[in-house]
């Protein structure tokens, strides 16, 4: 069973290395799939020897967990403003508009994060499972926001939120190809908008 290692204190060029790494075998496990992929062919796709590799991750497993984390991160920092004030709607497609620059920017952090969930085990899984909680529950609480201000139509506030990021993750099936002619901002409008008249009470 992957156990996660504790952190040790890092410098910034190492940090940034790490980085550097993780964006490498993300583009690896896109390009060959997680399952095909070895150590050694992390290592060669990263420029390093192997036991360098070690040196920065200890195993597979723990790639890809740094991934998870990576992608995890990035989601909740987009859901940064938590104001009673702040526009409901507003706020659901800013969500939508980060998880398609996600998808645009890094594919194959969001692949792995996507077909890859389940190769995660023990303390890796269930930190990464509390992230993903954490976020259902804030984009959950956008939803029940906009009903409580009369906003929104009364609605299962965890299903409407099972369908808001269904209809947001999925587009890593078909938004990277379209990513350059077509922007974050638009798309996330034309998916958002039926959406949102779906949820609206003037309908």
């Amino acid at each position: 069973m992957a156990r996660v290692t504790k952190k040790r204190p890092t410098t910034e060029a190492h940090d940034e290395k790490r980085n550097e790494i993780l964006r490498h075998c993300a583009t690896l496990f896109d390009r060959v799939g997680y399952h095909k992929a070895s150590m050694q062919m992390l290592a060669d796709e990263v420029g390093l020897g192997k036991p360098t590799l070690y040196h920065y991750f200890p195993s597979k497993h723990a790639i890809l967990y740094a991934i998870h984390e990576a992608h995890m991160s990035a989601l909740l920092d987009g859901l940064s403003d938590d104001s009673a004030q702040a526009d409901p709607h507003e706020r659901l497609r800013a969500a939508c508009i980060n998880i398609l620059r996600q998808i645009a920017e890094h594919p194959g952090y969001v692949r792995a994060f996507m077909d890859h969930y389940e190769d995660l085990e023990g303390k890796m899984r269930n930190q990464i499972r509390a992230q993903r909680k954490d976020y259902f529950d804030r984009v959950r609480g956008i939803i029940v926001l906009g009903m409580e201000k009369n906003q929104f139509r009364k609605c299962d506030p965890d299903l409407t939120t099972y369908g808001f990021l269904g209809m947001c993750n999925w587009a890593y099936k078909w938004y990277p190809p379209l990513a350059k002619k077509q922007s974050a901002e638009a798309v996330a409008d034309a998916l958002c908008r039926p959406f949102f008249e779906g949820l609206s009470l003037t309908r």
